[in-house]
């Protein structure tokens, strides 16, 4: 994970692709699928939305698949996502 993410137009951290879902924590008893953002440069970032479940989260399970944009807060292992954005494509 980098050690900051751009700021949005409202100051807070924001990350902008797909939403896709694959094995974390791989040969630990943590491993299990999990949701994260593909970026435009291939680097993929744990997300979990705030106020949602950390494991299982109906929100960003129907939006798997989907070009986002979200803003929040860059926590140490995960972005903890306070607003989501459909897009189009990652061109917008």
């Amino acid at each position: 994970m980098p050690a900051e993410f751009p700021p949005g137009q409202d100051g807070r951290p924001c990350l902008q692709g797909r939403l896709v879902r694959d094995c974390i924590d791989q040969g630990s008893k943590s491993e299990r699928h999990a949701l994260l953002m593909e970026l435009e440069d291939g680097q993929r970032v744990l997300l979990r939305r705030h106020g949602g479940h950390p494991i299982r989260d109906p929100v960003l399970e129907a939006l798997e698949g989907q070009v986002l944009r979200v803003t929040g807060e860059q926590r140490e292992g995960y972005f903890l996502v306070r607003d989501i954005a459909t897009l189009d494509d990652l061109n917008q």
